[in-house]
């Protein structure tokens, strides 16, 4: 029998006073007591309704903790302790280098659940020297690299918040977080479907909190489009705005281009990209015109016997005053390991104090295009080796060598361990007068890395000893 009582108390109580009233055995003063008792029991009802359900939010709350931390989060500390060593000949007077330095990246992951997790990675950056207490060359001691908020949401939005070390869809030639491109900012990665929405803002220079005129800050937006496999298109869009070399107000710089991977068979790739730019002249000099152009890259990589080979083209537009083609790293003055070579481009092993003749993809503005080959094989069950070269030219310069230099690679790496290696190798490279190095930036105008006129044969030896967990 249905329990009419269980189910519905006020449901009980309504029918029992609207049957004594149709049975004519209740007066009015009866009939509106207990319309007022009745409405006494509702709202006890409500009330205990209502800390029913605070009860029930609470005990989510206390499940929801429990399960984000049972015995607290998951700690792993991966990290990369370096030493770099170096012997290199730049062909200027008084400009022979010899060093050893000492670099060190220690990570501190906690991951909460699955959802939330903290990233936090501090470095001793160079270390050349020590008594008591490491600093590196330039009087700094530990810093922080990264410091990110990590959390996806139910419907799959992931957000990061923090120093992050933002990411890039275009092989490093725009910005690279492996180049502490890790401004203070807001990454998200949105779902719509097959594709995802990939945006963030980040400031890399404040500035004056109470001046926003003299901010420079990254806008960016991607839209990664996967095809079949493995394949995808990127489609993406940026903004830069930052302080006219003027100092009067801000201007802007923009990107937008498309790139693509293609797995063509299981062991042979086809990728590269198409970019286009603009400029506000205004952050180029005082009397600069704006600068606009376009860039293309296009690497091939295939299995080739035991070892593996690649092949990239690149070229960048430029102009005789560099308002060429220009990127965001052309601003910041950073770097990323965009191409093969150990001097005009740079690898991990000659990611050191001789890096400073490496050139961004558009030569500062001024136009670039180059053919890069190499090849890496393992030698032994530890040893692999790396061979790669480079032409680098058709730049615009005006006054110079329409010539940027040739370049050429040779490295072995031994591996001790899965943890352990060492890399020894020599680089050598031609270099005309027309190198703008990727440092000289070009907010004001971008210089060069020598005198008119002037040619140099750079020759490194190198070394690098890295524990990378």
């Amino acid at each position: 029998m249905y329990n009419l009582t269980r189910k519905s108390p006020v449901k009980f109580i309504a029918i029992s006073i609207l049957t004594a009233i149709c049975s004519g055995n209740i007066s009015a003063d009866e009939m509106s007591d207990k319309i007022a008792d009745l409405q006494r029991q509702i709202d006890e009802l409500k009330a205990a309704a209502s800390n029913n359900t605070e009860k029930i939010e609470e005990n989510k709350k206390a499940q929801n903790i429990a399960r984000i931390s049972p015995g607290g989060p998951e700690v792993s500390f991966p990290g990369q302790y370096r030493m770099n060593f170096y012997s290199a000949d730049n062909d200027d007077v008084g400009d022979q280098q010899t060093a050893t330095r000492l670099r060190i990246r220690q990570s501190i992951d906690l991951k909460f659940d699955e959802q939330f997790k903290t990233h936090l990675q501090l470095q001793l950056n160079h270390t050349t020297s020590n008594v008591s207490t490491a600093g590196d060359k330039d009087g700094n001691d530990v810093r922080v690299r990264h410091a990110v908020i990590d959390y996806t949401a139910e419907n799959g939005i992931r957000t990061k918040a923090g120093i992050v070390p933002v990411t890039e869809y275009y092989n490093d030639a725009m910005y690279s977080w492996d180049w502490d491109y890790n401004p203070v900012a807001a990454e998200v990665f949105v779902p719509v479907g097959e594709t995802t929405i990939h945006a963030f803002a980040g400031n890399l220079n404040e500035g004056q909190e109470n001046v926003r005129s003299d901010d420079t800050v990254h806008y960016q937006v991607d839209a990664i489009v996967p095809l079949s496999g493995d394949n995808r298109l990127v489609f993406s869009g940026t903004g830069l705005t930052m302080k006219k070399a003027t100092g009067n107000g801000n201007a802007w710089h923009f990107n937008y281009g498309v790139s693509g991977i293609f797995n063509l068979t299981s062991d042979t790739a086809l990728s590269g990209f198409l970019m286009g730019s603009s400029t506000d002249g205004d952050l180029l000099g005082p009397v600069s015109d704006d600068a606009n152009g376009f860039a293309g890259r296009l690497e091939y990589t295939s299995k080739l016997g035991r070892g593996n080979f690649g092949l990239l083209g690149t070229y960048a537009s430029g102009d005789n005053d560099g308002t060429g083609f220009l990127m965001p790293m052309a601003f910041s003055g950073t770097y990323g390991y965009w191409g093969y070579t150990g001097i005009l481009t740079v690898q991990g092993p000659t990611d050191t104090g001789f890096d400073g003749d490496g050139v961004n993809i558009s030569n500062n503005g001024y136009g670039l295009a180059s053919i890069q080959a190499k090849y890496s094989m393992p030698i032994t069950t530890n040893l692999d080796g790396y061979i790669s070269a480079g032409w680098y030219g058709n730049t615009d310069a005006s006054g110079r060598d329409s010539q940027v230099g040739k370049d050429l690679l040779l490295m072995g790496t031994y591996h001790f361990n899965k943890v352990l290696s060492l890399d020894i190798g020599a680089a050598y490279a031609q270099l005309e007068d027309s190198v703008s190095g990727y440092w000289q930036g070009v907010q004001g105008g971008a210089g060069f890395n020598q005198q008119a006129g002037d040619e140099r044969n750079k020759f490194a030896l190198f070394g690098r000893l890295q524990a990378s967990f």
